[in-house]
């Protein structure tokens, strides 16, 4: 038996909303787009996925999606998605715009700043969905059993594990996450779900994903302008 089981075909790097919480910044920039230190946040992504030998690199955009053109100046392998519903829907429809793409797949928030290369390596073990170990969040966090497999999903808890936007599926998985987004998205308000809810909340009996520990240090997800220029001052920049 092979020591890894899985090595990662894509990447899918979700980039279409609006990032609301960040205006006035937002009304002409994509939120992935924004600078810490002269570096895109969305870079500290793409960097890492060329790095690691993905074959495939897709970004699924939508608001300002015109301004990610200028990605493909330093990262001429990449290729876009459009979301055509990101203005009426939440990031559910993006996963849902990338299709059959999402089988054995890194699935990648667009506005995370990562500082640990090594977390979007190809090579994977299980399903998973990356976290950190907390005492207490009020943010969106995982209750894994004993194996490290994800029983709940919910916002805000103790002794959980704070959901970070970086997760990887196998071939199997994605075809079954596929078939959960499509169900979640036909139901009464399901347009205004996150995606992530299909596979870890409404379908969660038929998964098998196991949590993978990073740090605050690895990664950090920027939400708003307070975020990031809390970000900027930590690495003395700007």
């Amino acid at each position: 038996m092979r020591k890894v089981p899985y090595m990662a075909e894509r990447a899918i790097l979700l980039a279409a909303g609006r990032g609301e919480r960040m205006r006035p910044l937002t009304d002409e920039t994509p939120k992935p787009m924004a600078q810490v230190g002269g570096r895109r946040i969305i870079d500290t992504l793409l960097a890492a996925l060329v790095a690691a030998g993905y074959p495939e690199i897709f970004v699924v955009r939508g608001y300002l999606g015109e301004k990610l053109e200028a990605l493909k100046d330093q990262y001429p392998m990449i290729r876009f998605i459009d979301n055509p519903h990101w203005h009426e829907a939440n990031n559910i429809s993006s996963l849902l715009a990338a299709g059959d793409l999402v089988e054995n797949a890194m699935i990648v928030e667009g506005d995370l700043f990562l500082q640990n290369p090594a977390l979007l390596r190809r090579e994977q073990r299980e399903t998973n969905y990356l976290a950190i170990p907390v005492e207490e969040t009020d943010d969106w966090c995982f209750f894994p059993d004993d194996a490290g497999i994800i029983r709940r999903m919910a916002v805000g808890g103790k002794d959980c594990w704070k959901m970070v936007g970086i997760s990887y599926w196998t071939a199997e998985d994605g075809r079954k996450l596929q078939e959960s987004l499509k169900r979640l998205y036909r139901m009464p308000g399901g347009h205004e779900r996150y995606w992530d809810e299909a596979a870890l909340s409404v379908d969660i009996e038929d998964f098998c994903v196991h949590v993978r520990t990073c740090t605050a240090e690895d990664v950090q997800e920027i939400d708003t302008l307070e975020e990031l220029e809390l970000l900027r001052r930590s690495l003395g920049k700007r």
